[in-house]
């Protein structure tokens, strides 16, 4: 039975910096997913604002003082 204890302490220190290190890629996949969520969104922003300066340009033009 001892010898069972011994070879389970020499798989969960592995398995411990296993863990450690999927936080750690866990972490920076969060922050790298959060950034590229605010790309989209401005993108989104700027494709409406096109489109709507597309669709409707003289509003767009008076707006921001090109008319």
């Amino acid at each position: 039975m001892e010898e069972f204890v011994v070879s389970d302490m020499g798989i969960i220190k592995p398995l411990r910096d296993r863990v450690r290190d999927l936080e750690v890629i866990n972490s920076a996949h969060q922050k790298k997913n959060g950034q590229l969520r605010q790309e989209i969104q401005d993108k989104d922003k700027l494709i409406k604002e096109l489109e709507e300066k597309i669709n409707n340009p003289t509003k767009k033009m008076r707006e921001q003082g090109e008319l």
